[in-house]
């Protein structure tokens, strides 16, 4: 339980830097490639999707300050393959079919791992993910975004 609360509270105060500051890691294209990769992996539908989170942001503010130099290398060569792909120009069904082909490519050391996971703990610790998709479950309090992070 602890580790979960640990990483909890980590995702809350990456959220609260991201909306602080500017993209530090990414460029505006490569921010623009994380937006359409991570809605194909969670997608608007009757909940708001990974866009509407701003996962963008929060994976920004994770390489920033929690990736070492190697991993943001290998995070951006992905997105170059991506942008080689002219990702951003297909439309959504093509898209769709490259991020299931990286998906079903993906291992451990993968950047599209690397992707998915930040996706997914960056939704799911954001104010959307915890309050209009999770509904608070499984915790009681409010959502702070602002809260200090405590070591």
């Amino acid at each position: 339980m602890a580790g979960t609360v640990g990483l909890l509270a980590l995702g809350k105060h990456a959220h609260a830097l991201a909306r602080m500051g500017t993209l530090r890691v990414l460029s505006p294209h490569q921010d623009a490639i994380v937006i359409a990769a991570s809605e194909h992996i969670i997608p608007a539908t009757d909940t708001p999707g990974a866009a509407d989170a701003h996962v963008d942001r929060f994976i920004d503010t994770m390489l920033a300050d929690w990736y070492t130099p190697a991993e943001q290398k290998r995070f951006l060569a992905g997105l170059a393959e991506l942008d080689d792909q002219r990702f951003l120009e297909q439309p959504p069904g093509q898209q769709t079919a490259i991020i299931e082909r990286l998906d079903n490519e993906a291992t451990e050391g993968h950047w599209f791992s690397m992707l998915k996971y930040l996706t997914i703990w960056g939704y799911y610790t954001s104010e959307i993910g915890e309050t209009r998709e999770l509904g608070n479950w499984p915790l009681p309090w409010r959502y702070d975004g602002n809260a200090p992070y405590a070591h």
